[in-house]
């Protein structure tokens, strides 16, 4: 089987891919979640998305 995958680039906020288990999606703690800087520009963060993949808790 060949399966060929497309995979979202990282973001510098992200903690792990989209679909990783023991992750999910949350907020953008750098803009709040509007995905842009003061002066309108794309966060840096989130790539302007608002959200980052991040590990969710377990214990």
């Amino acid at each position: 089987m060949n399966a060929s995958v497309t995979q979202q680039p990282l973001n510098p906020g992200d903690q792990a891919a989209p679909g990783t288990p023991g992750s999910g999606e949350g907020i953008c703690p750098v803009c709040s979640g509007c995905g842009k800087t003061p002066d309108g520009k794309d966060c840096p963060n989130c790539g302007g998305s608002g959200r980052v993949i991040e590990g969710i808790g377990g214990g």
